[in-house]
């Protein structure tokens, strides 16, 4: 059975929005910048092609693959919300249903938390 508590489905909701948010910062930034992919066989010729690039270089590698990951959580979010809007899709976590429409969308309230706005009242 759903439960419609608007202020504990809420919570988890933004729980669920931050912990996106606290995962948007992937391993290969770390990598790109670090000492390279791990050291495999898969990894070689990667690991060259960042052997040879400058610190700015991979900085900017670093940034795309980011924009990548971040951008890759927004569209799944973005398909999520339609199938929401359209298909009648829920998400339920401990019985609540996610208000997922109560601020705006899930991948807007996904980049407006990344770049540190505050929940709304």
């Amino acid at each position: 059975m759903v439960n419609i508590d608007m202020n504990k489905g809420l919570d988890l909701y933004k729980a669920f929005i931050d912990g996106l948010v606290e995962r948007k910062d992937g391993a290969l930034e770390k990598w790109i910048m670090g000492s390279g992919y791990p050291n495999t066989d898969e990894n070689k010729d990667i690991n060259e092609l960042l052997g040879s690039l400058s610190d700015e270089q991979k900085s900017i590698i670093a940034k795309m693959v980011s924009d990548a990951r971040i951008g890759g959580i927004h569209d799944t979010l973005a398909y999520l919300n339609e199938k929401m809007d359209c298909d009648d899709l829920a998400l339920i976590q401990d019985g609540e249903a996610f208000p997922y429409d109560h601020f705006f969308s899930m991948n807007y309230d996904f980049i407006a938390r990344c770049i540190g706005d505050e929940w709304p009242e």
